[in-house]
């Protein structure tokens, strides 16, 4: 079954991390998936993902528009059996796709479901299937009024409400997440932090969640 794996990257500074999490899911024990990185604003990224990887989609954003714009486009753009959210400073493990597919396989056969990538317990990066992606407007898994923060926060809120999140049991099989204090991290907090907590504050007050309701 294809996977498509969604990397936005905005940072010229992260492009050996981006790279490097792009080798590592192509060195993995699951091989039919296809990476796309969202060159977010920055053309440096555009022409080096370009030129210094293979087998991958890259896609561009005159303008940086942040990291769950560029995640949904993907997966509007994109038609696959499943999908991949993820981040451009993550290391695959090995195993780490084949143990997601043989958990959703378990307990979501039919896709509908989250399959969390990361060794926390929320839904930071994970694996869906179509007809996940087909519950919500327009293919927007993520709540579109966020930029950057609360969007994942949010998601993992509705998959727990009505059961359809799980964890791979081997969690050494999960990404290791880098998560540098570099540009990417800075233009993030500058532009997108109080708005986007502000925001997520306003939605738990009036009980909103992203995927039971489509409010504002």
């Amino acid at each position: 079954m294809k996977i498509i794996i969604s990397i936005p990257s905005c940072s010229s500074e992260r492009l050996p991390l981006l790279i490097n999490t792009v080798e590592s899911i192509q060195a993995g024990s699951y091989k039919d998936v296809h990476p796309i990185i969202i060159a977010d604003g920055n053309l440096r990224i555009y022409k080096e993902a370009n030129k210094r990887l293979h087998n991958v989609s890259v896609i561009m954003n005159r303008e940086r528009v942040g990291w769950v714009v560029s995640t949904n486009r993907v997966l509007k753009e994109f038609d696959s059996e499943y999908y991949i959210y993820a981040a451009d400073d993550l290391v695959f493990p090995e195993n780490c796709i084949e143990c997601a597919m043989a958990t959703m396989r378990e307990h979501f056969p039919d896709g509908k479901g989250v399959v969390t990538l990361g060794r926390k317990p929320k839904a930071i990066f994970g694996l869906f299937g179509r007809k996940w992606v087909e519950h919500f407007p327009d293919r927007q898994v993520f709540c579109p009024f966020y930029k950057h923060y609360g969007a994942d926060h949010e998601h993992t809120q509705f998959c727990k409400k009505i059961g359809k999140f799980a964890y791979p049991p081997n969690r050494d099989s999960q990404v290791e997440h880098h998560r540098l204090k570099d540009e990417t991290c800075r233009i993030a907090r500058s532009c997108y932090r109080t708005k986007d907590l502000n925001l997520a504050k306003k939605r738990r007050e009036k009980n909103l969640i992203w995927g039971i309701s489509f409010e504002r």
